[in-house]
């Protein structure tokens, strides 16, 4: 492994860079608004709902509890003298306190709201009309239990949460109970009961749906890392077993013929050094793009020539090197492909060369590449062994093709490389002797 190379397989890493790229991959879309809003933002929307809760919590105790002389008309009102106004000032105090720091203590400040409820109820529900004002208290609590059902860790924790708002309202009950009203407590709970009922509901609906977005957002991710480590594969796979094709047919005859004839074996030698150091060309090239794209995931990665048809001379001589001559043949117009139709059909041709220096057991095939209207057509073939009846039963036995018994790792990759272009491809022995590989690849319109 070259000095400077590093394999991550941490996939949680992985998933991470790949979520911030799809959270990025539209600059044109702007997310919605609740998205573009800050921690500061939400905070200060809540100490403005503070303010206005507790604005509205003051007017109605002023009507039922500050502005008349005296105590209130409750169960206790024998027992506190004078410090109903004092409560009534510490209660409006308490529900802008609480609605304003909801975010840093959800339950302990659900906590406070619902003594509030129980205090003011108390306080103000023994007059006319103070029942409906008693329980306005329920306002404020609803507006922190949405956060606290949205944000709730545990079902214990929900549970926990539920039997402390069921008790709450219980002993609302039962203190306008004590106070002489009991035909007017389900008409004045019925409010307060579905205040907190459509809060909950609202809260746990948003929790779901944050939960789901961020379950499709990791199966995203991790189909981009899946997708991201078989195209390296291919890649990989492609180069290194070519080029490490050549180099041990190559290697193999030096070592046959380096007593007896030495120029044949230094000749060899050339071909093992020629082959491996532009297979490791190849290698950084990818490797650096990727190292390039880890280091710096904002900024596209630097562009390096990728190979293409243009290279072809290139590889039949290579291939020439391992023994096997290659006639290639174009028809039609040659045409100004894209960059990933033209990688792929250098790819398909050099995994096919491959597979005939290791398969094959001839010394000549034939490429032909045909330039259509709309797609372009890739074949390789070969008249050397076909796949032994042996190995085709085999592979019927573990569900595969004689195909796959012959290619292995390279037919699915150059399968793969055809289906994501949207092309058919086929591989297969041919009657007789020989085996066939054939490609149709669309081409876009204007190519």
């Amino acid at each position: 492994m070259p000095r400077g190379v590093r394999l991550q397989d941490d996939a949680a890493g992985l998933r991470g860079r790949y979520r911030r790229h799809v959270r990025i991959s539209d600059p044109a879309a702007r997310p919605p608004l609740a998205k573009r809003l800050r921690p500061g933002h939400w905070a200060g929307l809540d100490y403005l709902a503070g303010a206005v809760l507790a604005l509205l919590v003051f007017v109605v105790l002023w009507h039922s509890l500050i502005q008349p002389p005296g105590f209130p008309y409750g169960p206790v009102r024998d027992h506190a003298g004078g410090f109903g106004r004092p409560l009534g000032v510490l209660l409006v105090a308490v529900t802008g306190f609480a609605v304003a720091l909801r975010r840093r203590r959800p339950v302990l400040m659900l906590a406070l709201l619902l003594a509030g409820t129980v205090a003011a109820t108390a306080l103000t529900g023994g007059r006319d009309g103070g029942q409906a004002d008693a329980l306005t208290y329920f306002l404020p609590v609803a507006y922190v239990l949405y956060l606290v059902a949205a944000t709730y860790r545990t079902r214990r924790d929900a549970v926990r949460v539920l039997a402390a708002v069921a008790a709450a309202v219980a002993a609302d009950a039962v203190l306008l109970e004590l106070n002489g009203n009991g035909a007017l407590v389900r008409p004045v709970l019925i409010p307060a009961v579905l205040c907190v009922i459509v809060a909950w509901a609202c809260g746990y609906i948003v929790r779901q749906r944050r939960r789901y977005a961020v379950r499709l957002q990791d199966e995203a991710a991790s189909k981009a890392v899946a997708e991201e480590r078989l195209r390296i594969a291919r890649e990989l796979h492609d180069v290194v077993a070519h080029s490490m094709s050549v180099i041990a047919v190559q290697a193999g005859y030096g070592q046959y013929v380096i007593d007896a004839q030495p120029g044949d074996a230094r000749r060899a030698l050339g071909a093992i050094q020629t082959t491996s150091r532009e297979a490791l060309e190849e290698m950084r090239r990818m490797l650096g793009a990727l190292r390039q794209a880890d280091e710096s995931p904002g900024t596209p990665p630097a562009l390096f020539p990728a190979p293409g048809l243009a290279d072809l001379d290139r590889l039949v001589s290579r291939t020439a090197c391992a023994g096997v001559d290659v006639d290639v043949t174009r028809h039609g117009q040659p045409k100004d492909l894209p960059a990933s139709v033209d990688m792929s059909a250098y790819r398909l041709v050099q995994e096919a060369l491959t597979n005939v220096v290791k398969h094959a057991h001839t010394d000549n095939c034939q490429v032909l590449i045909g330039y259509g209207g709309d797609e372009l057509t890739v074949e390789v073939t070969d008249n050397g062994a076909g796949v032994p009846a042996l190995a085709m039963a085999g592979a019927g036995d573990r569900g595969g093709t004689a195909a796959e018994v012959r290619h292995g790792h390279g037919l699915t990759g150059m399968r793969e490389r055809v289906t994501l272009l949207g092309g058919q491809f086929s591989a297969g022995p041919l009657p007789g002797y020989g085996f066939r590989v054939s490609a149709r690849i669309p081409l876009p319109p204007g190519t």
